[in-house]
């Protein structure tokens, strides 16, 4: 596990089908709030506890038929325990602000978005482990970051029926500008992210009684610059598949996405070597007492090549593999205007490491995760 300045941030696109919005207004405002929590516990050689407790706070708001404005925030707080060394970092993240505007019947939105820097963009040196561990694209912590700096996103997506099937695509990019990452005395370090430009197409279509949706997303990425050191992260192709129908009154979800990122380079000029994550979902959802109950179990897996190196001593290129699998369980309990959506899982898997020798080899992993998502609004 190592800190990345760039993650697997998404830029915001709108659905590919959305369906048609009625007269809305203010009024129809909706409230949404997810805290979870999520611990990792690794096994020899790394004996090392990860934990992150985040809150976030999502409010839409419709500013008629064709225009609605989004604002996100969190509340995030991430700790590493090691032996007896903790490293701590919590707050509040940055402020997301997203419009969009809808023309021509859903054909053609419009998507402008901030990210505002109320949250902490830099570290210290005591912060700097817990901060690393929550970038891992492979663990999936819910908040990755707390700050990255004030950055501007826009986009356009277009949808247009295709027979039986609805067919998108669409563009965005997003500019970030420059924000020091540590917060070390008497040193200073500016980051300035390279723009991001992404391509996204995708079609939907009827399956039984529910939906099929493919999509396939290009990110293309600009030269990072850390202190007068440029280096590049690799661009990534993200593929995502969704299916859900319902079989003898049991309703069925299956989804997987698969994010490849090519090779790059590190700022010492060294080759960062290209990366694969593979995810999959299997939900059963379950018509339990008029609710519904639904057992679920996810797999992950991470391959990662690793260039060769000449530091220390010469050691050939690799590859190494990564693995975890959650089983989990979730439902949904309505009330008088909210909605309630509790879930719990539970992780085994192993972790690509290095010994004490800086040999390669695994840990094992054991993590539990619990979620209360709330909805409020019609």
């Amino acid at each position: 596990m190592s800190l990345t300045m760039r993650s697997l941030f998404p830029l915001a696109l709108v659905a590919i089908a959305a369906p048609a919005l009625g007269a809305q207004s203010i009024f129809d405002s909706e409230l949404r709030l997810a805290p979870q929590f999520i611990q990792y516990q690794f096994k020899s050689p790394s004996n090392e506890t990860v934990s992150e407790l985040a809150v976030p706070v999502f409010v839409r708001i419709p500013l008629g038929s064709s225009l609605n404005v989004d604002v996100g925030t969190s509340y995030a707080r991430a700790r590493s325990v090691t032996g007896g060394t903790v490293s701590e970092i919590n707050g509040l993240t940055d402020t997301q602000v997203r419009g969009n505007l809808t023309l021509g019947n859903d054909f053609i939105v419009l998507t402008g978005g901030l990210n505002l820097p109320t949250g902490r963009s830099s570290v210290t040196v005591d912060q700097l482990t817990a901060a690393g561990r929550i970038a891992s694209d492979f663990l999936a912590f819910p908040i990755n970051s707390l700050g990255t700096g004030l950055a501007f996103t826009g986009g356009i997506a277009i949808a247009q029926p295709l027979g039986d099937w609805s067919l998108g695509f669409g563009g965005a990019m997003r500019h970030s500008t420059s924000y020091e990452p540590f917060n070390v005395p008497g040193q200073s370090l500016h980051f300035q992210p390279g723009d991001e430009y992404r391509a996204r197409v995708g079609v939907d279509h009827g399956f039984g009684v529910g939906r099929v949706s493919l999509g396939l997303t290009y990110s293309a990425f600009g030269n990072d610059d850390a202190g007068g050191s440029v280096y590049h992260t690799g661009n990534r192709l993200i593929a995502q598949a969704l299916a859900t129908n319902t079989y003898a009154g049991t309703d069925v979800t299956m989804a997987a996405y698969n994010v490849f990122r090519g090779s790059g380079t590190f700022a010492s000029g060294d080759p960062a070597g290209r990366e694969n994550i593979l995810n999959g979902y299997l939900g059963v959802g379950l018509h339990v007492l008029g609710t519904i109950v639904e057992p679920n179990v996810e797999g992950r897996h991470w391959l990662q090549n690793v260039p060769a190196s000449t530091a220390g001593s010469v050691t050939a290129e690799r590859s190494q593999s990564s693995y975890l699998a959650t089983f989990g369980l979730r439902t949904r309990i309505d009330g008088v205007g909210l909605s309630l959506f509790p879930s719990a899982g539970f992780t085994v898997g192993q972790l690509a490491t290095v010994n004490a020798a800086s040999v390669p080899t695994h840990a094992n992993l054991t993590g539990f995760r619990a979620q209360l998502a709330v909805r409020f609004g019609p």
